[in-house]
């Protein structure tokens, strides 16, 4: 039930992915603006969170 409502929030939506070096928080502002119904920042490593 759970896995199902899950893919109904997904569903017709327009989605940008996480990308290196381009999924900056201005990159994804201008997305949501273009019609992107989801935006995600991009991955971090935790190395470098260490560091």
């Amino acid at each position: 039930m759970i896995l199902n409502s899950l893919s109904l929030y997904y569903h017709n939506k327009l989605i940008l992915a996480p990308m290196v070096r381009v999924g900056t928080l201005p990159m994804r502002l201008l997305a949501l603006d273009y019609g992107a119904d989801i935006v995600y920042c991009e991955e971090l490593i935790d190395l470098k969170m260490i560091q």
